[in-house]
């Protein structure tokens, strides 16, 4: 069983009357005792998907277990 589980998890803001994706079916499992590492460039989708995960944000699609 995992701690955390995001199958296919996107999200899209509004912005100047366009749709923007800043996640795209993003998919992973994070085991109980295991350790994660977020990196990427800026405008990956880091602090979208932590947002996500702490429940500030909503996930626009997809499926999260935290």
């Amino acid at each position: 069983m995992s701690a955390v589980s995001f199958q296919q998890v996107t999200k899209t803001f509004s912005s100047a009357g366009r749709e923007v994706r800043a996640l795209q079916g993003v998919s992973f499992d994070i085991q109980p005792g295991e350790f994660f590492g977020l990196l990427g460039p800026n405008g990956a989708g880091k602090t979208s998907l932590i947002s996500i995960l702490a429940g500030l944000s909503r996930a626009s699609g997809g499926d999260l277990d935290p």
